[in-house]
């Protein structure tokens, strides 16, 4: 027997079938509109009026609306097809509150843009170095092998992001790399210079006008480094972190998070943020 429901549509789908759906109820209501002025008739002529017009604002709004949402789910997707591992998926996670969802265009004051990606990884990747970088890929997809093992079609990447080895590998990395911080004016440049040089090209005039600069760092340095941020502050998690990663290591966080303070501090006098 044949299944007559429709299948959900996605993301891309949607927005067409939204804008087809607006189209649809803009031209009956100027159908009202005609039919209310020709006491409750309609002339071909009223049809035509109603549908003639291409350039009528309301409609080129809807096109031009569904056109930026259609642009940013297509880079959504592409983006995240484009990770090549599961380790940097879980890294992009620790900033992935600060990306556009599919039905968001993106807005300046309060995302990164999604093209942030691929200079993340790289500059995370020559930071961590070759050997780290690929222990902890490892690590990584060990982890989603065993999940999806264990959970067959109910696996979800919700359970990976909750996993208390995955938070471990994210920690590790985190801690291990918050040395290269100590001079955040120099680090924040360089991760500008490495971001904006794998920008991809795009036709989306808001991506287009968007720069990673000073603010976009300390946005995405803050949703990196939050959660710790907020540990250290407790006596009793910071005593946890110390055993298991020794004083030295928490001393470059505590830097980090100093230095970080500083350079913010410094824009804002500057009147660069």
């Amino acid at each position: 027997m044949q299944d007559n429901e429709n299948p959900p549509l996605g993301p891309g789908p949607s927005h067409i079938h939204d804008a087809v759906q607006r189209a649809l109820e803009l031209h009956a209501a100027r159908l009202l509109d005609a039919a209310k002025r020709n006491d409750g008739g309609l002339r071909e002529a009223d049809i035509r009026d109603a549908t003639a017009d291409t350039d009528d604002d309301a409609l080129v709004r809807i096109c031009r609306e569904t056109w930026s949402a259609c642009l940013a789910t297509a880079e959504t997707m592409y983006w995240s097809n484009a990770r090549k591992s599961h380790f940097e998926r879980i890294m992009v996670k620790c900033f992935a509150q600060l990306l556009p969802r599919s039905d968001e265009v993106l807005d300046s004051e309060r995302h990164l843009s999604r093209r942030v990606i691929p200079g993340f990884i790289n500059g995370l990747h020559q930071i961590l170095g070759e050997d780290a970088y690929t222990r902890n890929a490892e690590r990584t997809n060990t982890l989603v092998d065993t999940l999806r093992a264990v959970h067959g079609d109910a696996f979800t990447w919700d359970e990976v992001y909750s996993d208390p080895i995955c938070q471990t590998v994210v920690e590790d990395v985190l801690i291990g790399i918050a040395h290269h911080f100590a001079d955040m004016g120099r680090r924040r440049n360089w991760m500008i210079d490495i971001i904006g040089a794998h920008m991809p090209a795009t036709g989306n005039e808001v991506e287009r006008a968007w720069i990673f600069g000073d603010g976009a760092f300390h946005a995405l340095m803050n949703a990196l480094y939050g959660d710790l941020r907020t540990r250290l502050n407790s006596p009793t998690e910071r005593i946890g972190l110390e055993e298991r990663h020794g004083e030295a290591k928490i001393d470059d966080l505590v830097t980090l998070f100093a230095a970080l303070e500083a350079d913010h501090a410094d824009l804002l006098r500057a009147k660069r943020i």
